[in-house]
């Protein structure tokens, strides 16, 4: 454990997680702390007597904050005893309570143990919200001693730990570290080799003092040179992002079917490395591209939505993206269903699927872990461009709290988008009026468990986002509603006629 001997404070905690599996807290967007063995507490951006602009520097630094997400082909590293002075730690101590490790006894002390909680952590740093500053070439100048930071890249590893491992002594010289290169500015990335996963996470180590070795993770600025030219991290997690061979053997291995034609290596790259981030399919149309109308999905963590959330939060931004006089946009919302006989691999295979390829955010292994992970909503918007597809994606990333997690295409040509998708629309946006869409079945279903019918436009009337807010009735459903209304009236005429 890391020991700093010139500053003391009291101890800060954020117990704010709102969510088990996904780690997403409602705090700062900066989450620091300096550490004294145990203890943690809060940490300013600049020190007092820096002599620079501090909250100028606070506020460009938090511009630089994201969360940070990875998805690891092995996790070499976690320094358990650490994760409590994560906002979002409480979520890595509870998998290490359910594989049973003993949190005081390193990893190497715990046989089979160990590997289970890689197995149920691997996942949850897909999905977690801890966030931090990117430490690259805008940022390492700037950055403070105990301030969170992510970071990406070959590192090469001095004194490489040796069995049986041991606690740091405090002297570079002697205890096994990383070093990258982040612009003009040399960063060590110190670690207790105690908290190395798995024996093969040592090994990695080794190669990486023959041959540089890409290593992601998380840590914490524990010194800056003077000369701010080099920088000193207390690693909290690293490990090696997923490649795209180990992404499309993952793959094979845990689906049942053949992959679906439509899919290029492009689905299965790690959009979570810095590496291999790049814009989802046709992000943006061609210079005089014909742009038609199209249909789109947009992904929500059911478990952390309120009612109405996500029907407000679409409706808000369509009515920014879509010029008024050009609105005619309908809306459906629904909770995604996947099939009990369908593995979450194959899901997401068959939803991504389509010659030519369909426009997304998604790859199909982080697709695959949000459905394992979490219960999906989905809102349906039919009559955007794809240009305003991609707009309405970027706003409604714009707020980090939010629960939306993506978007992709909707083509009701394709079977598995049919039966997961919702066919009626809730809403019908034209213009500045707000039309709720109703059927002949579900006002006869309204009126007889004597609900209010005006309620609902009242409520949205009230939110004043609409000049007008009136009914309309679908009337492909209301068609659709008393067929079946008549096949049933029909099958209990025969029955009281037998």
């Amino acid at each position: 454990m890391e020991q700093e001997d010139d500053e003391r404070a009291r101890v800060s905690r954020s117990t704010a997680t709102r969510n088990e599996l996904s780690g997403r807290v409602s705090g700062p967007v900066i989450q620091a702390g300096y550490i004294f063995g145990d203890v943690n507490v809060s940490a300013t951006v600049g020190s007092p007597d820096s002599g620079v602009d501090t909250e100028g520097l606070s506020e460009e630094l938090r511009q630089s904050s994201q969360v940070w997400r990875s998805r690891f082909s092995s996790v070499d590293f976690v320094n358990l005893p650490r994760m409590p002075m994560l906002s979002a730690g409480e979520v890595v101590i509870r998998a290490a309570r359910r594989a049973r490790l003993d949190d005081a006894q390193p990893f190497g002390d715990q046989g089979m143990r160990a590997g289970e909680f890689v197995r149920i952590a691997k996942p949850l740093f897909e999905t977690w919200d801890a966030e931090a500053v990117v430490l690259d070439a805008s940022t390492a100048g700037k950055v403070r001693r105990g301030m969170l930071v992510s970071y990406e890249a070959p590192m090469r590893c001095r004194n490489a730990p040796r069995v049986p491992l041991k606690a740091p002594t405090g002297d570079l010289a002697k205890d096994p570290h990383l070093v990258f290169r982040v612009g003009e500015h040399r960063v060590v990335l110190s670690f207790d080799p105690r908290w190395l996963t798995t024996s093969t996470a040592n090994t990695t180590l080794h190669d990486a003092v023959r041959s540089p070795q890409i290593f992601s993770g998380l840590g914490q600025v524990a010194a800056v040179s003077e000369d701010g030219r080099s920088i000193r991290v207390s690693a909290l997690v690293f490990g090696q992002p997923q490649t795209l061979a180990q992404a499309q053997w993952e793959h094979a291995i845990s689906s049942s079917l053949p992959t679906p034609r439509g899919l290029t290596a492009d689905d299965f790259r790690n959009e979570l490395s810095v590496r291999e981030r790049t814009p989802p399919h046709g992000a943006r149309p061609e210079a005089g591209e014909v742009v038609d109308l199209s249909s789109v999905a947009l992904f929500f963590d059911e478990d952390e939505l309120l009612p109405g959330q996500a029907d407000r939060a679409v409706l808000i931004q369509v009515s920014r993206i879509v010029s008024e006089y050009r609105r005619d946009v309908s809306l459906a919302v629904a909770s995604l269903l996947p099939p009990r006989d369908l593995s979450a691999a194959d899901l997401s295979a068959q939803l991504l699927a389509r010659e030519p390829a369909l426009w997304k955010t998604f790859t199909v292994p982080g697709l695959t872990t949000l459905i394992k992970s979490c219960n999906l909503a989905v809102v349906t918007v039919a009559g955007i461009s794809r240009q305003q597809a991609v707009d309405l994606d970027e706003v409604m990333r714009e707020d980090s709290r939010s629960p939306y997690v993506g978007a992709m295409e909707l083509d009701q040509n394709l079977q598995a988008h049919q039966l997961l998708f919702p066919e009626s629309d809730d809403y019908h946006l034209v213009g500045a009026e707000l039309r709720l869409k109703y059927s002949a079945g579900s006002r006869v279903l309204a009126e007889a468990n004597g609900e209010d019918l005006d309620e609902p436009l009242e409520q949205w009337r009230k939110q004043g986002l609409f000049q007008s807010v009136v009914w309309e009735e679908d009337m492909a459903q209301s068609a659709a509603d008393e067929r079946e209304a008549s096949l049933f009236l029909q099958g209990w005429f025969e029955q009281q006629s037998d």
